[in-house]
């Protein structure tokens, strides 16, 4: 039995499975780590874990259950298996697999029709789409490994926006900032999510709008089904990469004056992420009073930033180098609606590999009486 491999920090893996041999026959990728049956045993898959991403060849014997704790951070590249229709691999996969995909893991694939109804059925992003020129796991592998090569050294397409997307650069905050980040804030927005959508009555459309939606990282978070989410950011570049990933989802932009295309009391749920930190005081109001102005009397508005617990915002070079004070955020809350709101919930965020804690989520509901019925 052979080792497990120990030198895979900041290198591609790929776990061949039953294809190792026609692999390593062919010549395995050039400066990734090639894996067979015994290597992903969970006692040997705890050396993966510095890996830059994982290369999932062959599907159907990898123990994707295997993959917890930091594992979990580590980007996927899940190749689907050629010859199987979008019911089989939903079936076969379903939740546990492809419900666990998340917009910094891709799926890779020659057969488009599959790919779309996937895409679907469990909300992925168009960029997540790995375009293959052929199905054989020996030719998907150098496929793989190429584009992998050209995005460390171009940078790639990074929807991640800070260098995090597999191949990207790295920064001090672990191996996947990214991806670990999303994990974080995911845990916490969660039960947000969940709380502003159980006020609304079931035969009632639950409305979600979020300002600053970059290129849709969260739009797959809400179900179609249950949920009518709506985008809006002021760079015109990513809402029209949004509108790509997300056809069917509706994009807008942020004009300069910072006013939303939306009619008043829209939204049961209006949200940012890591959007106002960047803006002056004065914009800061005109976004936070817009936000207040399209939500529902009752709807709830959450704030995730990366808020510091002072009267001042952090001096530039200071850490955090974006830190917004949450209490002058609070009482620029209070201005900006005219304190018409209720605070609901406060809990600060800390990201693993960091030794301070940087991030915040601030939930209210705005008060007041419907204007319309």
């Amino acid at each position: 039995m052979q080792a497990p491999p120990t030198n895979v920090a900041g290198r591609p893996v790929f776990y061949a499975g039953r294809f190792a041999p026609r692999i390593e026959e062919a010549g395995p990728p050039e400066g990734c780590v090639l894996l067979g049956d015994w290597d992903v045993l969970p006692a040997r898959l705890a050396a993966l874990e510095g890996a830059s991403v994982l290369v999932v060849l062959d599907p159907l014997s990898f123990p994707f259950e295997a993959l917890t704790g930091v594992l979990r951070d580590v980007p996927l590249i899940l190749v689907l298996p050629g010859g199987s229709d979008a019911d089989f691999l939903a079936t076969v996969f379903g939740e546990p697999v492809f419900g666990c995909l998340d917009f910094f893991d891709r799926v890779a694939t020659a057969d488009v029709t599959t790919w779309e109804d996937l895409r679907r059925r469990y909300r992925w992003a168009g960029g997540q789409l790995v375009r293959l020129g052929a199905a054989e796991p020996e030719d998907a592998a150098q496929e793989i490994a190429a584009l992998l090569r050209a995005e460390v050294y171009t940078g790639g397409t990074d929807p991640s926006g800070d260098g995090s997307w597999p191949g990207g650069r790295r920064t001090a905050r672990g191996p996947h900032p990214g991806k670990v980040a999303h994990r974080v804030q995911r845990a916490a927005l969660g039960p947000q999510f969940a709380v502003a959508h159980g006020q609304r009555a079931e035969d009632v459309p639950f409305r979600v709008l979020e300002v600053g939606a970059g290129e849709g990282r969260w739009a797959a978070t809400f179900d179609p089904a249950a949920a009518e989410y709506h985008g809006l950011d002021e760079d015109e570049d990513a809402v029209l990469t949004a509108r790509s990933e997300w056809p069917e989802v509706p994009f807008g932009r942020i004009e300069p004056d910072l006013l939303f295309p939306h009619e008043d009391e829209t939204f049961d749920l209006v949200f940012s992420v890591g959007f106002l930190g960047a803006h002056p005081d004065p914009a800061k109001r005109r976004l936070l009073s817009e936000m207040w102005r399209v939500a529902r009397p009752g709807g709830r508005l959450l704030f995730l930033e990366d808020f510091v617990a002072t009267k001042e915002a952090a001096k530039p070079g200071s850490y955090p180098a974006h830190g917004l004070s949450v209490l002058a955020f609070v009482e620029l809350l209070l201005v900006a609606t005219d304190w018409q709101v209720v605070m609901e919930h406060v809990e600060s965020l800390r990201y693993p590999d960091e030794a301070l804690t940087r991030g915040g989520l601030v939930a209210v509901s705005r008060l007041g009486v419907p204007k319309r019925w």
